[in-house]
């Protein structure tokens, strides 16, 4: 079968969502291509150009891509979540702010931290995709050692870079530097939520301050389960399981 022809069949909504998958999951240098030009055309696209069966393989898609390490969707992913709120939700859904959208972020991540620095602080994407982003750069340094000192350097630069963070940004920031263990910047978010930059009814500083110290003690592993998955490794097994 041409290229062509596999991803008409991909796209295929009568066929079950497991036997598509199934189907293309030993075809990445055929299909991988095609899927990423699928995500970065969506990453681009008006919603009334966009086609229904092309939109429903979308998450499956970048579910493979993940699970494929295929640094060519990094980028093209990055921008698609980047897209205003409401076009975001019909695109991916819940996807965009739950762990298997930082899990692909960091699955697909191509050794350059500059693109998900810069969506993180970026004030046209959604509030909660920007956590996402942060998220992914904790699940960065997990799964890349060596980048987290660079990792690290962001969150403590971020209040300077991102002054005017909204609240849920800025909650996202404050989990972040305690899943980092960053005990230097205790006095930062301490600083934050006396100003309400961090709203009071969120949280108080007693229960950042024992997150921050449970991955102290831990050994730099976060506090709380959500990196727990790590990359993402069984695209299929994820989506079918997840009821996709």
């Amino acid at each position: 079968m041409t290229p062509t022809e596999i991803m008409q069949d991909f796209l295929n909504g009568e066929v079950p969502l497991k036997e598509r998958m199934l189907k293309v999951r030993d075809k990445r240098k055929v299909i991988g291509p095609i899927f990423v030009d699928l995500v970065t055309r969506l990453g681009h696209q008006p919603i009334r150009e966009m086609n229904q069966a092309e939109l429903d393989a979308l998450v499956p898609a970048l579910f493979l891509l993940a699970e494929w390490r295929e640094p060519f969707a990094y980028r093209p992913t990055i921008r698609l979540l980047s897209r205003p709120t409401q076009i975001v939700e019909q695109l991916v859904g819940d996807h965009a702010v739950d762990s298997s959208g930082f899990r692909i972020l960091a699955s697909t991540f191509d050794g350059d931290l500059t693109p998900l620095r810069e969506a993180a602080c970026d004030p046209r994407a959604d509030e909660f995709v920007r956590g996402t982003f942060m998220n992914a750069l904790v699940l960065v340094s997990l799964a890349h050692p060596k980048r987290r000192a660079e990792v690290e350097g962001f969150f403590r630069q971020f209040r300077s870079l991102c002054p005017e963070a909204p609240e849920e940004v800025m909650i996202s920031w404050m989990d972040c530097v305690a899943e980092l263990g960053l005990e230097d910047l205790s006095e930062s978010v301490r600083d934050a939520m006396q100003k309400e930059a961090i709203p009071s009814h969120h949280t108080d500083f007693a229960t950042f301050e024992a997150k921050l110290r449970e991955t102290i003690e831990g050994n730099g592993v976060p506090a709380g389960g959500r990196y727990r998955k790590f990359l993402l490794s069984d695209a299929i097994s994820e989506l079918v399981n997840n009821g996709v």
